[in-house]
This record gives C-alpha cells, structure tokens and sequence, in this order.
C-alpha cells in the first residue's frame, strides 16, 4: 500500500503542472551556470503550459484516446453483465454522511445504471479502498451505494479489493469465472477506455467498450486559444493515459487492441 501511494506521488510530477513546476525548480540551479539554456527551457515550459491549458489542444488529446464508438444503451453487441469502474472520491462530505463518490465516478455510475435498465444484466462495481487509509469505505461500496440511492439500481457484485486498472480487471475477471460469465460491457471515461480494455482483455474476458463519456471536436477559434483550469486538467487526464499505456505495454506485456 505505501509503495502505491509513493508510485502515485511519482506520477503527479511526471504530468502537468508537477512536470513544468519541476522543469522551473531545475532552471534555477542552472541559471547562472547556463543562461542560455536557462531561457530555451523556461520558454518551453511555459509554452508547454499554455498549450496544455488551452481548450483546443486538450480536446486533440482527449479525442486521440477515443478508439471506440460510443454505444447507445439496448442497442449495442449483447453481453452478460455490467463492470463499472471507479475513478476517484470526495473525502468527508457532510451532506452525504462521510466519503462519496467524485464526478468522474459519479460519470461512470450514472451511464452504468442507464446501461443497466435498459438492458436488465447484473452489475458489477469495481474499486477498492485507499492506498494509504484502508479503513476507509472501498470505491465499490461508494459506488454500490451512489446506485442503490441516487439511481434505484442494485449491485450483484462488489471487487472492493484493486488499487489500480490492471487490478480491476485481474480481479474482477476472477470473480466472474465463478459464475461464469465470459462477456462484459466495461463502462468508464472514453479516454480511460483504451488501458481498461488492454487489461481486461489480458484476463481473456471478452470486454465491450462502453465509454460514460465522448468529446466532441473543437473548432480552432480565438476561444478555443484562451487557457482554462479545466483545459489543463483534461490534458492531464490524456497525457496520464498515453503514459500508463506505454508503461501496461513495457512492463505488463499488453496489447492495444482497437
């Protein structure tokens, strides 16, 4: 668990702002060494920043993780049951009585339970606890109880124990081997999607892409030029994906398949 939480931190710096922040704090080391230098790499930075926090840049990056088609509920390639998996939480909510799920959480959960009703298979809810406060609720729970109460659809099965995507599914295939069930819709983010599907197939589950988000192409207009906080976290959100697939395909051994 602490050696998760510390590969997590690593990874914060590795994509923006902890990347550039990090290119800044090396440029003051080498200010007086190397001036010329100091000023090409302090330019690269902040033209880096401002490209990844404009709105037209960031929906390039997102929309190059959009392999697959997003699918209409009861009209997509039949399966036998539901896996939604978790994204993140909001810690210590008092208008919901303790941890619940985030937005991007609550984006999976919310195309989960229309995929659900419209198509009547069993649910799975996929997430565990914390890295570091494992006495907390898992994501499952979160997740099973956002359904129940937020949406009226209940979860037959809880993985409460992954940490990570390639856990969810390793996990998550092996409860349903039990059953057994062979052929999954996987439902998360359009940009998560390509990775899931990686390591879910890896398991020889036969995973349907079922993405609870799409972004549409942005027109390259003086607006689409303006840098926002939101800009910079979708980028964040891609660059984070193209690097896990690279590390899933070096380390692990997967295959994109599209």
């Amino acid at each position: 668990m602490v050696l998760g939480a510390r590969v997590g931190m690593l990874k914060e710096f590795l994509l923006p702002p902890g990347s550039l922040i990090l290119v800044w704090l090396a440029l003051l080391f080498l200010l007086r060494r190397r001036p010329r230098a100091c000023r090409a790499l302090s330019l690269l930075a902040i033209g880096c920043l401002y490209l990844l926090s404009t709105p037209y840049v960031s929906v390039l990056l997102i929309r190059s993780l959009q392999w697959y088609p997003p699918i209409v509920p009861g009209e997509g390639r039949p399966a036998e049951a539901i896996i939604v998996l978790s994204a993140g939480r909001d810690r210590q909510l008092p208008m919901y009585g303790g941890d619940t799920v985030d937005a991007l959480s609550l984006e999976r959960v919310r195309f989960a339970a229309r995929l659900q009703r419209a198509s009547r298979l069993p649910l799975m809810v996929s997430g565990g606890p914390p890295p570091v406060t494992a006495s907390k609720p898992a994501m499952a729970t979160l997740m099973a109880e956002s359904l129940a109460q937020d949406f009226g659809v209940e979860t037959r099965w809880r993985e409460d124990a992954s940490t990570n995507t390639a856990e969810n599914a390793r996990f998550s295939a092996r409860m349903l081997a039990e059953v057994p069930i062979r052929t999954v819709y996987v439902v998360t983010h359009a940009w998560h999607l390509p990775r899931a599907l990686m390591a879910f197939r890896d398991t020889g589950l036969e995973a349907i892409p079922a993405a609870a988000s799409h972004v549409a192409s942005e027109a390259l207009t003086a607006a689409a030029l303006i840098p926002t906080a939101r800009a910079l976290s979708d980028s964040a959100y891609a660059l984070h994906e193209w690097i896990g697939l690279g590390w899933y395909a070096a380390a692990s051994g997967f295959r994109p398949d599209r």
